[in-house]
């Protein structure tokens, strides 16, 4: 089941005063239609339009439905037209229908903020705007480049609307489309979109974030008085309202619109009879940076590392970001990293045996490997001990290091506990119990337990050592002050490289939303996220699909990171894909872009 975030207020109710009937209605809106042409009429009725762009997509209409109108928002081939149905279509109306025809609404909607040539289009929308770069870019096009006038207003002529119909009747065998632009210096954007579905899916819309079940159902008793069903479940400790399953749109529609006048929004979901159908639609986007003028660094939820929040609620300060690495979690908004993470210097979570972790370092030197890591706490007069934990709880015996990225505080402890707070090396304060603010810039050693004992004579002004080693000491590896940890290893020097990681079949090969961290054979870092989980937009990427796209874009390094629900890119302050959930899924952490400088 998949999904398209839509707005509850861009499904508003379709009045069927407003429509034609009549079984003739197909017949008289042609008669119409080529009648005004033959007698010097140069303007086309809004529903004459739709009818020959229903015809053009080629859909069969839902049984018992002889007005194409109402038919096209039953299978949401156009969004609500406003106004009559029988005034002329303008140019920008038939543009934003033929587009949102071939599902390409998702995409307008990325592409809101992509640069165009015309100069009349000072009042439009950004949503709009987006459809012009959609039309404008897509193969076979809708509309010729180089020119520097649209006339959105401009009623469309006859020939112009056969024109456009033809073109959505050939994009029907092979549509793609394929935009590059640079939102600020150093950062260039890649949009990419291919395929086009070719039969209705099937509908469900959700109501997200309820904290109890008790919330949900009584949300769903509200709606249940407004005549709409709902269903009441659960996903990731989140509690939601799910309409029916449906074979058309407007009962999705009307279930929305219940939704908005309780003062919620929902999202849609559409799946198809088979993920794998040939041509079904694909997109992803990938942000290209340099990195001469950005700094890349791990990204944290603000509440610490036991916390899940959405990647956007880490990106202060970032002018790109893409969700992180694997994470388990434990409940309603908590988790942990799964893999080693890196940042500036600082070793936050320790790494997860047998997975591809990418590190870097400021000279933009980069390595991809497997990475041991082994830590040890020298005390004063000769005495040490293993760290058996990094920014983590425990229940028993322990010794454990704690850098900011944990949270404010310590965690509480029952038992025995000796923490020693670090200024480098040296023990500034200690304490005998849990619980306590861990200082922003210093780290605090816990021992717990039984080997609390050993750690009793620590006083202020000791030197307290903690000596980590990275494979070995390996200097290459100890070199880099940054690391996220993911899998499998997808590209290796411009070559595929698929190894499964132990990761299983589905995650490897059936298709999923992904997202990919890894640097071009130019040196410059890319984030990349694939869409999927959505049956109009995109369908979703195998891994080896995922690696053949990057290595045809001229990518050297690639590392597979969490996807599905998690496959989040944000550049210029918004989410630049379509997320599967129809909403931010929590997330551990993520990768920033920071431009160098501050600017």
């Amino acid at each position: 089941m998949t999904l398209r975030n839509t707005p509850c207020s861009d499904h508003r109710p379709y009045s069927s005063r407003t429509l034609k009937k009549s079984p003739l209605a197909l017949l008289l809106l042609l008669a119409l239609l080529f009648a005004g042409e033959a007698f010097g009429a140069q303007t086309v009725r809004k529903d004459a339009f739709i009818t020959q762009l229903f015809q053009a997509r080629g859909f069969a209409a839902p049984a018992g439905e002889n007005d194409m109108v109402r038919a096209a928002l039953e299978l949401d081939l156009i969004p609500v037209p406003e106004g009559r149905l029988d005034a002329p279509i303008t140019m920008k109306e038939a543009i934003v229908f033929a587009v949102h025809s071939l599902g390409l609404a998702s995409v307008a909607d990325v592409l809101s903020g992509a640069p165009l040539p015309f100069r009349d289009i000072g009042r439009l929308k950004p949503l709009e705007r987006g459809y012009l770069a959609a039309a404008l870019n897509m193969n076979p096009p809708l509309l010729r480049k180089g020119v520097t006038s649209f006339g959105p207003s401009k009623k469309l002529t006859p020939k112009e609307a056969r024109n456009i119909a033809a073109i959505v009747r050939a994009a029907r065998k092979g549509l793609s489309l394929s935009v590059k632009y640079s939102p600020m210096k150093g950062m260039t954007v890649q949009v990419n979109r291919e395929g086009v579905h070719d039969r209705p899916p099937k509908w469900r819309a959700a109501v997200n974030g309820f904290d109890s079940r008790e919330e949900a159902e009584f949300f769903r008793d509200a709606l249940a008085e407004k005549g709409v069903e709902g269903t009441v479940d659960s996903q990731n400790f989140d509690w939601r309202v799910r309409s029916a399953l449906s074979e058309t749109y407007g009962p999705i529609r009307g279930f929305l619109v219940a939704c908005e006048s309780l003062g919620r929004k929902g999202v849609v979901f559409a799946s198809p009879a088979s993920w794998d159908t040939q041509g079904a639609p694909r997109f992803w986007v990938m942000v290209i940076l340099d990195p001469a003028r950005f700094d890349i660094r791990p990204v944290f939820a603000p509440e610490g590392l036991y916390a899940l929040a959405p990647l956007t609620s880490m990106t202060t300060g970032a002018a790109a970001a893409v969700n992180g690495g694997y994470f388990s979690i434990s409940g309603k908004e908590r988790g942990a990293p799964i893999g080693a993470v890196i940042e500036r210097g600082v070793m936050v979570n320790p790494p997860y045996k047998g997975r591809t972790i990418l590190g870097w370092n400021g000279k933009n030197q980069a390595a991809f490997g497997q990475m041991d890591w082994r830590a040890e706490v020298h005390f004063p007069g000769g005495g040490f001990m293993d760290v058996t934990g990094l920014n983590r709880t425990v229940k028993g015996d322990g010794v454990i290091l704690f850098t900011r990225h944990f949270g404010e505080c310590t965690p509480v402890f029952s038992g025995p506990v000796v923490e020693a707070v670090l200024d480098g090396d040296t023990c500034v304060e200690v304490r005998r119990e849990g619980g306590n603010p861990i200082p922003p810039g210093k780290r605090v050693l816990a021992v717990y337990g039984t080997p609390a004992r050993f750690a009793e004579s620590v006083t202020p002004g000791d030197r307290v050592r903690i000596v980590q080693t990275v494979n070995g000491g390996d200097p290459y590896w100890t070199s880099m002050t940054n690391a996220v940890q993911g899998g499998p290893f997808l590209v290796r020097k411009g070559v595929l490289s698929m190894e499964t990681e132990n990761l299983n079949d589905s995650i490897v090969n059936k298709r999923h939303p992904r997202s990919v961290i890894g640097l071009t054979g130019k040196g410059q870092w890319f984030f990349f996220v694939g869409d999927g989980r959505n049956a109009v937009h995109s369908v979703g990427f195998t891994l080896a699909e995922t690696a053949e796209i990057l290595k045809k874009n001229g990518v050297s390094y690639a590392l597979n990171l969490d996807g599905g629900g998690s496959s989040t890119l944000y550049a210029g302050g918004r989410i630049m894909n379509v997320l599967s959930d129809g909403r931010e899924r929590p997330v551990s952490y993520g990768v920033g872009a920071f431009p160098k400088g501050g600017k």
